[in-house]
């Protein structure tokens, strides 16, 4: 169980250091979305701009997420 519990922190850890990256990525496509189409007042170009804004909150809370799972992971480990 503490290997299987090593190995839940390990995979965590390393999934949320792939979405940090991808998410720096990610916001900066969305600031060019934003700087090329935000001064347009379409409701589609909007809607899209507010999904995409939506979908950065989201990564945040699954690093998040991720992060402290992989300390909960490795504490309980450690205990065992």
């Amino acid at each position: 169980m503490k290997q299987q519990l090593t190995s839940i922190a390990s995979d965590a850890k390393s999934t949320a250091a792939g979405l940090t990256g991808f998410k720096s990525k990610f916001s900066q496509a969305v600031n060019q979305v934003q700087a090329t189409i935000g001064g347009s007042a379409q409701g589609v170009d909007k809607d899209m701009i507010q999904t995409l804004q939506a979908a950065e909150k989201q990564l945040d809370a699954a690093i998040g997420a991720l992060q402290q799972a992989s300390q909960a992971a490795s504490k309980f480990a450690s205990s065992l």
